[in-house]
């Protein structure tokens, strides 16, 4: 135990503290679009009902670029500077180090999810019942395990661009086409098929009925946790390829 949170203290450091890239992109940028989205622009035509769903939308953007960008980076660049090769030299297994990251990440998530609530609160006067806030960051919070898993199978193509490439051509349609910029309803009836089958839509859309005491459709758990599966066939199948090309 004491090796793991010595390991999660380095790791948080060194990840994260030091990663400014890190605070801007994952977490300024989205409070920024929230501030700017429901104070600059406004002008007093926007509801309450939408400064709480856009505070949705702009927590499960953070998250996304949080796990998908932040993540996958962070596991290249351990491979890279030779980090999982020194942890096979020394006492720390790479059990301790995968605890870490993941323990760490968590952490992350969930400051996350609190920051942009406070932002929000704070700056639009939203006012929930303290279950339906916990209820919401709850469930944000779970559901963000497809996006860590997604960005640790992005972390498996092992050169720098690419992964760069890889991010962007998955976070940024994934935001757009799960209805996080505008409504999901504004768009081609094609486009709403497929952006309701993406994982990124139930996350949003759940977290959405819970803040707006909407009924929950349980076919959204349903593609989230299908997604999980996948994700998790996936890193799994990309482990023990990568494994076999080294041999």
């Amino acid at each position: 135990m004491k090796t793991v949170m010595t390991q999660i203290k380095m790791d948080f450091k060194r990840a994260y503290l030091r990663n400014s890239r890190f605070a801007f992109f994952s977490l300024l940028m989205p409070i920024g679009f929230y501030l700017l989205f429901t104070k600059v622009m406004n002008q007093g035509l926007v509801s309450a009902s939408f400064n709480l769903q856009y505070m949705v939308s702009m927590t499960t953007y953070s998250l996304i670029l949080s796990n998908v960008f932040t993540l996958s980076t962070l596991l290249y660049n351990d491979m890279r500077e030779g980090l999982l090769a020194l942890i096979d030299l020394s006492p720390t297994s790479k059990a301790t180090y995968y605890t870490a990251k993941l323990l760490n990440l968590g952490v992350i998530n969930g400051l996350t999810i609190i920051v942009i609530f406070v932002v929000a609160a704070l700056s639009n006067q939203l006012q929930l019942a303290w279950t339906t806030w916990l209820l919401t960051a709850g469930w944000l919070w779970l559901a963000s395990l497809p996006l860590c898993l997604l960005g640790i199978s992005i972390s498996f193509l092992n050169d720098d661009n690419q992964i760069q490439l890889a991010s962007n051509l998955l976070a940024f349609p994934l935001a757009i086409l799960s209805g996080l910029w505008w409504p999901l309803a504004m768009m081609p009836k094609q486009v709403q098929v497929i952006g309701r089958h993406l994982p990124v839509y139930p996350i949003n859309q759940i977290a959405q009925s819970i803040v707006l005491k909407k009924t929950v459709h349980f076919a959204d758990y349903g593609v989230t946790l299908g997604w999980a599966v996948i994700l998790v066939g996936l890193v799994v199948y990309l482990n023990h390829y990568q494994k076999g090309a080294r041999h």
